[in-house]
């Protein structure tokens, strides 16, 4: 394999083998059962004694970080072009920037916002209606307690 992945963090390293593994159920969901069911049964003992990372959800400790280098690194050697593809893209979406991104609803709301904000320090009257001039002296506890609220960040 022409990429090295021994540079991957521990969550991209499990998080790489873990899209390998879902390409390979999503392609051949036949042959990963009969594999997975025959590994079972052929090592059932030595399945039962596997450490935790290894039988359940994956983690990114460093055991299981480890493995799934290792892992990446032979799946990139192997002689299924198909796998060696399914690692390559693996590895290139794990380390590839991600962009956070936000809706038009949501900067909308944040831009009305800001604009009620400059109005509410700088504009004592629009019209009929009067604003308060300045910044309130609470505003800063009002912010604080919104900023409170669970699920608000």
């Amino acid at each position: 394999m022409s990429m090295d992945v021994r540079h991957l963090s521990n969550v991209e390293a499990v998080a790489a083998l873990s899209l390998v593994a879902q390409s390979w159920m999503s392609t051949r969901g036949r042959e990963v059962y009969v594999v997975y069911h025959g590994a079972r049964t052929l090592a059932e003992e030595s399945y039962s004694k596997s450490p935790s990372w290894a039988r359940e959800v994956p983690t990114d400790t460093d055991e299981a970080a480890d493995f799934a280098r290792h892992m990446l690194i032979a799946l990139g050697d192997a002689n299924d072009d198909e796998v060696v593809v399914w690692t390559r893209e693996a590895v290139e979406e794990v380390t590839k920037a991600h962009a956070q991104v936000f809706d038009p609803i949501c900067l909308s709301i944040g831009g009305a916002i800001l604009i009620g904000a400059i109005l509410a320090a700088r504009v004592k009257k629009i019209g009929p209606v009067e604003f308060y001039e300045g910044v309130p002296e609470n505003l800063a506890n009002v912010i604080k307690a919104g900023a409170s609220i669970p699920g608000i960040r």
